[in-house]
């Protein structure tokens, strides 16, 4: 694996769900965060005191070693790999849309946020993330918390910096009832972004989402805890997948006669501002795992929550191992401090070997911070990667919108983040 600038690295082969064939899945390495390559890191004097020290300090980790696959006899199936990356909350709050607003042209450009993610979003065959806002049009009148309705330029522009695919289910999916449903399933169709979670039509509701690279199919399942006490309209459950144990654990299962090689799950749960899961959280996830999904894409919360590799047993009396992120936190949004600014991009490494068995290979959780600043008497929004920044500022690339608290406090969260998503949340890891 490339050593990386600080990033928590977690390394898995999940064993498939069916009892046929099966390998049974390596133990799992606890989740250090890696060290960068140079033993020194040179100290760069432009960098504010004692900045060239903090950073030498928080890259003081062991690398753990990865474990070797299990070897396969070689058939007919090639082996694959497919970098997939998956964000938290996408968020746009009133104080974001007057940050995109450009009074000459009269239009909106939510490109900027995105800057210094796009790079990163390169190395990305999938990238995946959850839409916490709809798209109803100027007609229903743009507007951030508590009802929101985001200019739909924000459909294009998601697409452009890579997203391939969202997540529409969450409390905020019926903010413009029924039309806007339907109208952010119009925008995100013409900016070519797959979704799932909302939908236009039982028809479309039965069809898992698939996705489709290179031999390897990924399915994605959408669902939330409510809409925010806003009713769904009647005769028409469709609309939005509500978190259901039943509807589930269907799902998944025609997800895999669709042929799904692994499945996510997109939940929308857990309590909002709170750094652990309750205990309603790990019920749900675990069920998830239980109907054999493989990956549990956690939102609402708005901050970071632990990451968990659990082993379940089946009906069959086989064990099933998965990866369940339960907050991947906020992406972008205008919220700010007690960890609301800060959010992480999940990479993983997904591998179908020559056997046609899929697993997670590698698992890597990359903090980012959302930087505010001002200037000209307008707001700014940015998305900083905390592992790439930092080592940008050491090798004296500069970027003159970060102040000396912006840095400091990314270096803060590349020291407390790795250990924050290692916090124990059940009574014993899978191993």
């Amino acid at each position: 694996m490339k050593k990386k600038w600080c990033l928590w690295v977690v390394v898995l082969a999940l064993g498939c769900t069916s009892a046929a064939g099966c390998v049974q899945p390596v133990a799992k390495q606890e989740m250090p965060y890696t060290a960068p390559a140079p033993n020194v890191i040179p100290t760069d004097p432009a960098l504010p005191s004692p900045l060239a020290q903090q950073i030498e300090d928080s890259t003081k980790a062991s690398v753990g070693e990865k474990p070797a696959l299990l070897v396969e006899p070689s058939s007919r199936f090639p082996e694959q790999r497919i970098t997939v990356m998956a964000v938290g909350d996408i968020m746009v709050h009133q104080e974001q849309m007057d940050a995109a607003w450009n009074e000459a042209t009269k239009t909106y450009d939510f490109r900027p946020f995105f800057t210094n993610v796009e790079p990163l979003f390169r190395q990305a065959d999938w990238i995946i993330g959850n839409l916490e806002t709809t798209m109803s049009g100027s007609g229903a009148k743009y507007s951030g918390y508590p009802m929101f309705n985001s200019p739909e330029i924000l459909a294009s522009t998601l697409k452009e910096v890579g997203f391939t695919a969202v997540s529409t289910a969450n409390n905020h999916s019926l903010d413009r009832k029924e039309q806007g449903v339907r109208q952010t399933i119009k925008y995100l169709d013409e900016a070519g972004i797959l979704h799932t979670g909302t939908f236009a039509s039982p028809e479309e509701r039965d069809e898992p989402l698939l996705l489709h690279k290179d031999g390897f199919t990924l399915g994605l399942l959408s669902y939330t805890y409510g809409t925010n006490g806003i009713p769904i309209p009647q005769g028409k459950d469709y609309l939005i997948n509500l978190i259901s144990p039943e509807l589930i654990k269907k799902d998944i299962a025609r997800a895999r006669e669709k042929g799904a090689d692994l499945v996510a799950v997109a939940l929308h749960f857990g309590e909002e501002y709170q750094r652990l899961p309750n205990d309603a959280q790990k019920k749900t996830a675990e069920l998830c795992l239980l109907y054999g999904a493989d990956l549990i894409l956690g939102a609402h919360p708005h901050v970071v929550q632990p990451y968990e590799w659990k082993t379940v047993k089946l009906e069959d009396g086989s064990e099933h191992t998965g990866l369940i992120t339960y907050s991947l936190g906020n992406f972008i949004s205008a919220q700010r401090w007690d960890y609301k600014d800060v959010g992480t991009i999940l990479k993983l490494t997904l591998h179908k070997s020559e056997s046609g068995e899929a697993s997670i290979e590698d698992a890597e959780m990359i903090p980012t911070y959302v930087h505010f600043y001002r200037k000209n008497g307008k707001r700014h929004y940015v998305i900083y990667p905390v592992p790439q920044t930092l080592a940008k500022l050491q090798n004296k690339e500069k970027d003159p919108t970060l102040t000396k608290e912006a840095i400091n406090y990314m270096i803060r969260l590349q020291k407390e983040m790795p250990v924050h998503v290692d916090t124990a949340v059940s009574v014993k890891k899978a191993s």
